[in-house]
């Protein structure tokens, strides 16, 4: 595994789109709160712009991942692989493992452009502390979004598909995720306006769609159990339950790629 992961790694340096990826990771870092500085200046802290690459690197995943691996299919590499005696478990590890590389690579790339650039113009973060923890959560779940897009990219034949495949796949979580999150920012009661007497009159009516007490821990779960519902909490600083998320991405990291191993060393490579 080894030699593949070195190889892998090899293939990375000289790939175009990878320093492509990762430049536009570094700029949108260093834009973020130049913006801000303009449009706000010292109004709003570090923390409020720290975490929107949470949301960025995984749709940029979504396109990067397959490009760059699904080249393995049509030019016979992973055949050439396989010829020389590598087992299939080991030919998708050692791709999980770059992909999480990679991952890392962009989100290092955005933060210390948006630490660089953030921290004259912005001030310190507020919290580093929970900022911390945010940052190395938010790289489990970035791994949470490779071992999803690897399970597509290593068993999809063709790169069209599998880029097309994993993009839809990203916008059906971030529809789910916001399905959620709406339902969870329901207010209780919500005003409503009546004409009495020629004079416009307005009274608090409760929700309907309000999720009780009783009912929120499930949609919380549903929420941190979605990478893009992660990433909402990360952006909006509301990370309430970072055990619960933490184990969330590595149940999704050891589902995926249980099912990615098993589906691919079933596949016909021929």
């Amino acid at each position: 595994m080894t030699n593949l992961l070195s190889a892998a790694l090899f293939r990375l340096k000289k790939s175009r789109l990878f320093w492509c990826a990762l430049l536009l990771c570094a700029a949108a870092g260093a834009w973020q709160p130049y913006q801000t500085h303009l449009e706000f200046e010292r109004r709003f802290p570090l923390d409020s712009v720290f975490f929107v690459y949470a949301m960025l690197i995984g749709l940029l995943l979504a396109v990067f991942l397959p490009l760059f691996f699904g080249v393995e299919y049509s030019d016979g590499t992973l055949r050439n692989k396989l010829a020389t005696g590598h087992a299939r478990l080991s030919i998708y590890l050692s791709s999980l493992t770059v992909s999480i590389l990679s991952a890392f690579l962009f989100c290092g790339g955005y933060i210390l452009c948006t630490l660089a650039v953030g921290v004259p113009l912005l001030g310190q973060p507020k919290a580093p502390g929970p900022l911390l923890i945010s940052v190395l959560l938010s790289l489990l779940m970035e791994a949470a979004w490779c071992s999803i897009f690897t399970l597509f990219t290593m068993n999809f034949s063709r790169k069209a598909a599998s880029a097309v495949s994993c993009i839809l796949l990203f916008l059906a979580i971030f529809a789910a995720a916001m399905t959620v999150y709406q339902v969870l920012e329901a207010p209780e009661f919500y005003p409503s306006f009546q004409l009495v007497n020629g004079e416009m009159v307005s009274e608090m009516v409760r929700n309907p769609n309000y999720i009780t007490e009783e009912r929120r821990p499930f949609y919380q779960f549903l929420l941190d159990l979605n990478p893009v519902g992660q990433a909402v909490q990360y952006t909006d600083g509301t990370v309430t339950r970072p055990l619960q998320m933490a184990l969330c991405s590595l149940g999704i990291i050891a589902g995926t790629t249980v099912a990615g191993v098993l589906l691919f060393k079933q596949k016909d490579l021929k």
